[in-house]
């Protein structure tokens, strides 16, 4: 499940152009999250936000180096 999260929210994020502040990205992990079902609030929401922020900052500054 993990691995659909990222996939749909890199598409998310792709289709949003550039980012400009951590504080969007962040917002869109937290939507992705929500986007898939899983309960704002939650504990597993809280987790899923986190691991995918978190996620595609790995994949972005892998990238960048």
């Amino acid at each position: 499940m993990s691995r659909i999260l990222l996939m749909c929210s890199v598409a998310l994020l792709g289709a949003c152009g550039v980012r400009s502040a951590q504080h969007s990205d962040w917002e869109n992990a937290r939507l992705a999250c929500a986007d898939v079902g899983i309960a704002p609030g939650s504990g597993a929401f809280d987790q899923c936000a986190f691991d995918l922020y978190y996620s595609l900052w790995d994949l972005q500054n892998e990238r960048d180096n």
